[in-house]
């Protein structure tokens, strides 16, 4: 039987770091915006300003699904203050968000992670994260869909 590669979630004493190894602004978007709301990475890139609802304080994500692939599938997922912070400065600069996969790869490197870091272990990590403090998978932090 073959071994099937599966990306394992950051062990707990690896988030920290992961977060507090950010330099720039772009990076801290990055990776604060993926350890917060656990949005997928063609989610994140296609933020716009009129995605982000302020008063509420959530996001409305639309990816993965749809009919022939139109991304029509909406979730909407709660913001945490420090992102609200990053996305007010990057909105008032920018029309939009950019990203690339090394951005989180540099940032794990930095902070001393040797295990394999992408966007969709960070998105795992924040899965096992809601789980393990045992919050409604629905209700908790970013994963509710059709709302």
């Amino acid at each position: 039987m073959s071994y099937t590669f599966r990306r394992e979630p950051l062990r707990a004493g690896n988030v920290d770091p992961l977060a507090n190894a950010c330099e720039s602004f772009e990076e801290k978007l990055v990776v604060w915006t993926l350890l917060d709301t656990g949005v997928r990475v063609s989610e994140y890139c296609n933020l716009r300003p009129e995605n982000v609802e302020w008063q509420f304080e959530r996001i409305v994500v639309y990816g993965k699904g749809g009919p022939f692939g139109s991304k029509s599938k909406r979730r909407v997922v709660p913001m945490t203050p420090r992102v609200r912070k990053l996305l007010e400065v990057r909105f008032v600069t920018h029309r939009g968000i950019g990203m690339t996969q090394r951005t989180v790869k540099w940032v794990a490197a930095r902070a001393g992670i040797v295990q394999h870091t992408t966007p969709l272990v960070i998105r795992h990590t924040l899965e096992q994260r809601t789980l393990t403090a045992q919050l409604d998978w629905y209700t908790g932090i970013g994963f509710r869909h059709g709302v």
